[in-house]
Parts: structure tokens; C-alpha cells; sequence
């Protein structure tokens, strides 16, 4: 695995960005170009190699092609294969690689004054990542998609910046992921864990406090209560900022009408549904999609 860091005191030069849909087999493109591009999985499997090395690029991961380097296609997608893409090039170009051992001596070495430097001031992007947030690297994605296809007054600049947020996002990602961190966990916030990752799986059944409480053996108050402690919300709000939240991808990522979202993420009544979202997003449901209605779409 190879790492690209560069100075982020300055924005990344923006070239062109848009989302990939095949409805048919795809296999992309033999290229070595003078741009980096990033990959963002959405649906099915893409399969790329960078230098001859083969990756699978599936939903919720990330992919890196650097400059001068050779990427290709070296097995067909199934149809259904949609990702994001993004062009670009570092301020005045200048960047430079790292291999494993270099960033880990950056990232495993506790209360490092280069360590922290290197955290603070640096774009930190691996060849290929997982995405631990998902909704917010789709979010600012999809405005990067929206303001590159507007008539916008400055529209060099605030692509820019732009793209320099998502790629800082990501940076915050593989930090998440990679440095160590010191946590006291208790058995009690093992199994608040535990049920956090089952309502994950299970938001989009018609769910309620009491149903959950009474799966887990919790008095219904009790459960509310310490997994605010947990997780910094109530039960029913945690339960409702998972459902909005996958509701505002299904707006953004999809065709579905409002009606099948709202089913889709486990609301019996369309107006709930619509009603909760306007609470929390102060936007209806159809403003939050037509925020973000001018994008790039490529096909095969």
C-alpha cells in the first residue's frame, strides 16, 4: 500500500468529476494520466488495477490512481455498477508518496511532535480505504457533482475548496481508522454496542423504544437513557437520525418517489416520515434532493 500526503493549506486544483452508470457489462479504460483520480464506490464492484495490482472497489470504499501511473480495467463489472470519480491535481504539484512503514512511523507513535504536525497540516490519503462514514463523504460528493455543473459565480475557486473538504474528509477517515487510541469500554457499553448494530441492520422495520427494550430485556426508559450516555443521543432520536439518514441517500442516490422512501426506511405513514425530515433537516424531502439536482452523469 502507497500514501499520498501533500500541504493542505492550500485548496487541490479541481478538473472535472461525475458519477459512472453502467446498465451493461463494464470494463474501464487502459490510462496513465498526468491527474490523480478518486474513485468512490456507490453500487456493484468495480474492478481496476493500479501498476498491475488488482482491486475490487465496492460500496463504502475508496480507491486513489495516482499521476503517471497505469491503471486499468482487468475484469468486466456486472451491470448495475455505479461510482463516483473525481479528477485533480495538488497545489503547484507538489505531493509525495509514503509506503507503509513511513506512514506508520507517523501514525504509531504516541504524542510524536512529527506525528502531530503531519496529522494536522497534511492532505493523508491511501491508495485504497474503507469509508467509515459514508453519508458524509455521498453529501459533499454529491454538492462537488452539483456546483461543477452550475453557472456559479466563482465556480473555480468553490470547487476547489470543495473537493479540498471531501479529500479532508477522507484524510479523517484513514486517521480514524489507523491511530491507536486508549478507550475504557465496559461490558455494559459492549452490549450498548451490540444493540446500536443491530437497530443499524434492522432500522427499516417498524421498529419503536419499547420493541427494542423488550428484545434486549431493558425497562424502555432505562435503555433511553444509557444509550444517550453511549452515544451522545436518546434511543427514539439515535433511531431517528439512522432513518433520516438513510433516507437522505436514497433522495440523493436514487429515483425512488417519496412514498418509497419513506417505506423503504421504515416509516408506515408518508407524512411521518415527511413531517420527521423537515424537523431535522429544516428541508422537506423534495428540497433536500433538488438541492443537489445538477450532476454529472457518465454511462459506457
Amino acid at each position: 500500500m502507497m500514501y499520498c500526503i501533500a500541504k493542505n493549506k492550500y485548496p487541490l486544483k479541481y478538473f472535472s468529476c461525475g458519477k459512472l452508470i453502467s446498465d451493461e457489462p463494464f470494463l474501464h479504460l487502459r490510462r496513465n494520466l498526468d491527474t490523480f483520480v478518486l474513485l468512490v464506490g456507490s453500487k456493484g464492484t468495480l474492478y481496476i488495477a493500479q501498476d498491475d495490482q488488482p482491486y475490487e472497489l465496492k460500496p463504502n470504499q475508496f480507491m486513489l490512481l495516482f499521476p503517471g501511473h497505469e491503471h486499468y480495467g482487468y475484469r468486466e463489472s456486472e451491470p448495475g455498477l455505479h461510482y463516483y470519480w473525481c479528477h485533480f491535481q495538488t497545489c503547484h504539484n507538489q505531493y509525495k508518496f509514503l509506503t507503509e512503514q513511513q506512514m506508520n512511523q507517523y501514525l504509531h507513535i504516541e504524542k510524536n511532535t512529527v506525528a502531530d504536525s503531519i496529522l494536522k497540516t497534511y492532505y493523508i490519503l491511501p491508495q485504497f480505504g474503507e469509508i467509515l462514514i459514508k453519508n458524509r463523504i455521498d453529501l459533499i460528493f454529491n454538492q462537488l457533482l452539483d456546483l461543477s455543473n452550475r453557472n456559479y459565480y466563482s465556480k473555480t475557486i468553490v470547487t476547489n475548496y470543495t473537493l479540498s473538504l471531501l479529500l479532508m474528509e477522507l484524510s479523517q477517515n484513514f486517521i480514524d481508522t489507523s491511530t491507536p487510541k486508549i478507550q475504557d469500554i465496559s461490558n455494559s457499553n459492549y452490549k450498548i454496542a451490540e444493540i446500536a448494530e443491530w437497530i443499524r441492520v434492522n432500522y427499516n422495520t417498524d421498529l419503536s423504544v419499547k420493541k427494542i427494550a423488550d428484545k434486549f430485556g431493558y425497562n424502555p426508559d432505562y435503555l433511553s437513557l444509557v444509550f444517550k450516555k453511549f452515544t451522545g443521543y436518546p434511543l427514539l432520536k439515535y433511531l431517528n437520525r439512522l432513518k433520516i439518514s438513510e433516507a437522505k441517500q436514497l433522495l440523493l442516490n436514487s429515483s425512488a418517489n417519496i412514498k418509497e422512501i419513506a417505506n423503504a426506511t421504515g416509516f408506515i405513514d408518508e407524512k411521518n416520515f415527511m413531517k420527521l425530515f423537515k424537523k431535522m433537516e429544516s428541508l422537506t424531502p423534495t428540497q433536500y434532493r433538488n438541492t443537489f439536482f445538477c450532476k454529472h452523469f457518465n454511462k459506457n
